[in-house]
């Protein structure tokens, strides 16, 4: 199985190993969910898809992100396939949709006390296994201004033959020189959008599934923002459906966890802890082929410890530049003749660079999620130390991503060392 991209920081309503609590849950993406409930999130038939809340809003409206609530309830339905979303979209009209003009139906917007009573609410209305509310956490733009910088350019004047008396060659008279240019100021709209989705059970009001996912990029609209963080919850969504352990041969020896030693920023962060565990104990399961994870805690004959050492995200500046690339300006043709005298055409085809081949490149800043850690896969009956490794990895988007880089490739050295030979 190839290994699944995290991309998001992940929670659900479980506890965590690492405060002396068990993990019973699993992932797929950045959407992860409690496989030990007794109706799992992904095998859902009826799900309520309700209004986004905007940020310190404890119910949303249909009409306050009309385009936005359209186009996730179309993602949903493109991606998800055997589940029934049912929609507050106005444009729907068939008979299994609620419809907004449906009093019952639209009652389930009103504010609830607990969502054990907007659960009873929705599945008294719908009969529906589930309800997802969309949540707008945090949404900023910046604009950032690319200063006017002095800068080099190199430039480049050569000449290439075609089809002459020894075939084609490249860069003949080549010459090159360096010329100072002005990257004018410049500024750009960074669009900066936090959103998490969180799928409740209609007969508990207990988290089923969430998803938090982060967007930056520069000069777009915060409905873009809205539709590209839509389309990632779709697919992983629709890829849950799918997301299984690996097939280990029964006789493979056990793998279970034990606790982490975390840094002081993660400490009393809830979303970082969890990240962490779900990532070791979810990527196991997908990676490890000849090694049984066990998920029961304080099992296996073997378990990974360790420590995370580092665990920050920041922004890097990116500073202006410039770079230049070279024209043709000129062909020419000529004839050459073969030792059998027969005559051929060649051309030659010049190049150069002049100031309007200059293209400036505006500063920016850069988005990273650095993690380091410290594994240790330790034989559960001796306390031996079989196999250890410290890593370090960034990603432009998640921590999580970084995590799971480090961890693939930590599983699959376990695999090969502790995993049951093949004859």
């Amino acid at each position: 199985m190839n290994v699944k991209k995290m991309k998001g920081i992940i929670l659900t309503g479980m506890l965590l190993l690492g405060a002396g609590f068990t993990i019973p849950t699993y992932a797929i993406g950045n959407i992860w969910t409690d496989e030990h409930a007794e109706v799992q999130a992904k095998q859902y038939k009826k799900v309520v898809l309700f209004p986004i809340r905007e940020p310190n809003e404890s119910e949303g409206t249909f009409d306050e992100n009309k385009a936005y609530n359209e186009y996730l309830y179309k993602e949903l339905k493109k991606h998800i396939h055997k589940t029934n979303v049912l929609g507050f979209n106005d444009l729907l009209k068939e008979k299994q949709h609620i419809l907004r003009d449906n009093t019952q139906y639209n009652a389930l917007t009103r504010h609830f006390d607990s969502e054990a009573d907007r659960a009873k609410a929705v599945y008294d209305a719908t009969a529906a296994d589930g309800y997802l509310i969309p949540h707008i956490r945090w949404a900023k733009e910046r604009i950032d201004t690319s200063p006017a910088t002095w800068t080099r350019v190199k430039m480049e004047s050569y000449y290439n033959i075609i089809d002459g008396p020894n075939g084609d060659k490249y860069e003949q008279n080549y010459n090159s020189w360096w010329q100072d240019h002005l990257v004018p100021e410049s500024q750009r709209k960074l669009q900066m959008l936090d959103m998490d989705f969180i799928l409740y059970d209609a007969y508990t009001g207990k988290k089923a599934m969430t998803r938090i996912d982060y967007y930056r990029n520069y000069d777009v609209d915060q409905q873009h923002a809205l539709k590209r963080i839509g389309r990632g919850l779709a697919k992983d969504w629709a890829k849950l459906r799918k997301d299984k352990d690996n097939t280990v041969p029964a006789n493979a020896p056990t793998m279970g966890f034990r606790n982490f030693t975390l840094p002081d920023n993660v400490g009393s962060d809830e979303f970082a802890i969890k990240t962490i565990y779900y990532a070791i104990k979810d990527e196991a399961g997908d990676t490890l082929k000849k090694v049984k994870v066990d998920y029961s805690p304080n099992r296996g004959q073997y378990y990974i410890t360790g420590n995370v050492t580092y665990y920050n995200r920041g922004e890097t500046w990116n500073p202006p530049s410039a770079s230049a690339s070279p024209h043709c300006y000129k062909t020419e043709n000529f004839q050459w003749y073969d030792k059998k005298g027969n005559a051929h055409t060649g051309k030659r085809k010049y190049y150069t660079t002049n100031t309007d081949d200059i293209v400036d490149y505006f500063g920016y800043y850069s988005f990273w999620y650095k993690v380091g850690m410290n594994l240790q896969l330790v034989n559960a009956s001796t306390g031996e130390v079989v196999y250890e490794k410290y890593d370090e990895a960034s990603d432009p988007d998640f921590y999580a991503d970084s995590l799971r880089s480090i961890l693939h490739g930590f599983y699959k050295q376990v695999d090969k060392i502790i995993g049951v030979k093949e004859n």
